[in-house]
């Protein structure tokens, strides 16, 4: 399985069953209530936060 996260997007290329095992993880890891949308701009504030840093 692929993914690719973007600025603005994230892209699951897999099999269905792989794809819900990889939602299932990031339920357990950012909790129940989040949102996609949530994890996408968490991602990216890091991302921006890294780059800033070097």
């Amino acid at each position: 399985m692929k993914s690719y996260k973007g600025d603005h997007s994230i892209h699951l290329v897999g099999q269905a069953w792989q794809i819900r095992i990889m939602l299932k993880q990031w339920q357990q890891q950012w909790g129940s209530e989040t949102m996609i949308v949530d994890i996408i701009s968490k991602s990216s504030k890091n991302i921006n936060e890294n780059r800033s840093k070097n």
